[in-house]
């Protein structure tokens, strides 16, 4: 179900010229290569019906301690119907100029594991060093539902090699959209969020949904048991829980939610003032009316991606930014954002400026500086009868907290045709952006013609000053 979109009423703001250049460096496949599951995953569920090298859903982290390691993880040969083989994770110790790929040993059948597939990966660096995967991992071969568990992993080298996943959720139908987020401050915490529904174009309501949340203390070898974050109504569902840090160790869970019986969808937030041992009830951070259809390319017929997963970040000096999609018609959308610089408690909505198409999963981050950077896909360079449906990956930055922003293009155009199925939106649900000292690091899906190995490649981009303002710059 879309949950991204316009939150209240958002006054376009003006792009100024002092908010300087910013410039494209090291853009490179990262996944590309030799696949290192050259004779599939035998024994697993529909193993055939995953196109090798079809990979979707990138995240990235920079590590505090070296900020010239960077991580990234992805789904590799991703079926629409059995999902990924498994999931790859890809580090660099050089500020992303060569990177290595790797895997995390039990997670699948193509590891030495018991389950058919991986999906939602996720990586996270928290303070002292350690890097923290977290994702999905199931049978698919299960009716009516894939039995699914939320499981975690840890590494000690900056992403070379990784222990045997953890459970954090056993195996359960509708576990759905985990992600994981380090600790910046204490040592060996880390927290795990999320998302407990059925499909709800299979299942009609009433539902009994859930937002769960687990930590750990010791670095990742044991976790919690869950505790619930929120339980919307019986017609209402929340997804893509995140967990995000303030300075003063409050942690804010942010998730969309989509509730049918209010017409309404919303990107709300909950507050844990003791580590999430518990929570408070989830405040509303913005609504607008649920979208009464998808959005359809007028060439193919096809749905065009929207998935709505708001993206989150807290910003060094406390503020918290959400971003968030919302597209109307194959040449209507906008991307906005919502701040908060008292904790989470009140919110204030803006939109980017200058995008006026179609445009989805907006990814947020902060540099160490306080810039505010956001990457997404749009198709204002479409051109209609051309054969192709042409996207671009853009990125737009403010200097002055989201009171004027500039643009840069990043990459394409892509035929997003020639990506993943329209029930994959093409590239996964989400894509990768973190904050450098200066500048950002961005991890995203392009197709035709970029893609060199398969359908997709996830590409590595690192975005900073053009303007010589970049005497810290962690690639160097």
């Amino acid at each position: 179900m879309a949950v991204g979109s316009a939150l209240l009423v958002s006054a376009l703001l003006p792009v100024v010229a002092n908010a300087g250049p910013y410039k494209v460096k090291n853009l490179q496949a990262i996944s590309a290569g030799p696949s290192l599951f050259p004779a599939g995953c035998p024994g697993a569920f529909h193993d055939s019906e995953k196109p090798t090298g079809l990979e979707t859903e990138p995240a990235i982290t920079v590590n505090p301690v070296n900020p010239r390691n960077i991580i990234a993880t992805w789904k590799q040969d991703v079926s629409a119907a059995f999902n990924a083989r498994d999931d790859l994770v890809a580090s660099s110790i050089d500020g992303g100029k060569t990177w290595q790929r790797s895997t995390i040993p039990g997670l699948t059948r193509c590891t030495g594991g018991t389950s058919d597939t991986a999906s939602d990966p996720w990586v996270s660096a928290a303070g002292d060093g350690t890097v923290y995967f977290g994702g999905q991992s199931g049978l698919t071969s299960t009716d009516p539902l894939p039995l699914i568990a939320i499981v975690a992993s840890h590494s000690g080298d900056g992403g070379h090699h990784w222990a045997t996943p953890t459970t954090v959720a056993p195996r359960l139908g509708g576990n759905e959209t985990p992600a994981v987020t380090g600790s910046p401050t204490l040592a060996g915490h880390a927290y795990m969020a999320w998302a407990n529904f059925p499909p709800p174009q299979t299942f009609p309501p009433p539902w009994a949904n859930t937002v769960s949340f687990a930590r750990t203390t010791d670095g990742g070898i044991t976790w919690s048991p869950p505790v619930l974050v929120d339980q919307p109504g019986p017609f209402a569902i929340d997804q893509a829980p995140r967990i995000r840090v303030l300075p003063n160790g409050t942690l804010v869970a942010i998730f969309a939610r989509g509730d049918l019986e209010t017409g309404l969808a919303g990107i709300w937030v909950a507050r844990s003032l003791d580590e999430g041992q518990t929570w408070q009830p989830a405040a509303l951070a913005g609504a607008f009316p649920l979208p009464l259809d998808e959005v359809f390319d007028p060439e193919t017929g096809e749905q065009l991606p929207q998935p709505g997963f708001p993206s989150s970040v807290v910003a060094p000096d406390g503020t918290v930014y959400v971003a968030f999609e919302h597209s109307t018609a194959p040449d209507a959308g906008e991307i906005g954002v919502l701040s908060s610089r008292d904790g989470g408690l009140t919110w204030s909505s803006s939109t980017l400026p200058g995008v006026s198409a179609f445009a989805w999963e907006p990814v947020i981050a902060v540099d160490q500086h306080g810039t505010v950077g956001v990457i997404w896909y749009d198709l204002r360079n479409d051109r209609p009868g051309d054969g192709m449906t042409s996207a671009d990956v853009w990125f737009a930055h403010s200097k002055d907290r989201g009171a004027s922003w500039r643009q840069t293009h990043v990459a394409g155009p892509t035929d997003i045709r020639t990506g993943g199925t329209p029930a994959q939106n093409r590239f996964g649900e989400y894509q990768g952006l973190a904050g450098l000292r200066k500048g950002f690091a961005a991890a995203f899906g392009l197709a035709a013609p970029q893609a060199q190995d398969g359908q997709t490649d996830i590409f590595f981009a690192r975005i900073g000053p053009g303007d010589g303002d970049d005497q810290d710059d962690d690639t160097r």
